[in-house]
């Protein structure tokens, strides 16, 4: 698996969660509203390289998993290969990046970035729904 972007946010949950919340099914379902929300702004932004839409309906997110630390992950990536077999993740990495041949386009990177605000605010309503629900 070819991983482009990364996103992270870390809080200690024992500090601002109540224990009767401090359950990986909270955590799973903030990540999952976060990747959604990635999700959708990586494939918007891969619609500028569509030819055939093989890389853009790529897009997918993972399940959420627990670490052995504790702490809850989840990714969104590229699957599959287009009709010619080119690796979709590979394609993204030359589209967003560039190669030596064609000049990247950070349509990627961009999408992490411009979704910051919007998943923050996705984890904080699920985690406000929970809380005062």
């Amino acid at each position: 698996m070819i991983e482009i972007a990364d996103f992270s946010a870390s809080v200690n949950l024992e500090d601002i969660i109540p224990e009767a919340l401090q359950d990986e099914n909270l955590a799973k379902e903030m990540v999952r509203a976060g990747q959604e929300i990635l999700q959708r702004t990586i494939k918007s932004n891969a619609q500028r390289h569509k030819r055939t839409g093989s890389m853009a309906n790529s897009v997918k997110a993972k399940a959420p998993t627990a670490t052995r630390g504790g702490d809850v992950v989840g990714s969104v990536t590229f699957t599959g290969k287009d009709k010619n077999g080119m690796n979709n993740a590979q394609k993204a990495l030359w589209l967003d990046y560039g190669t030596k041949h064609i000049n990247g386009t950070a349509f990627v990177r961009s999408a992490v970035k411009s979704s910051e605000g919007a998943i923050s605010e996705a984890l904080e309503q699920v985690f406000n729904s929970k809380v005062k629900g």
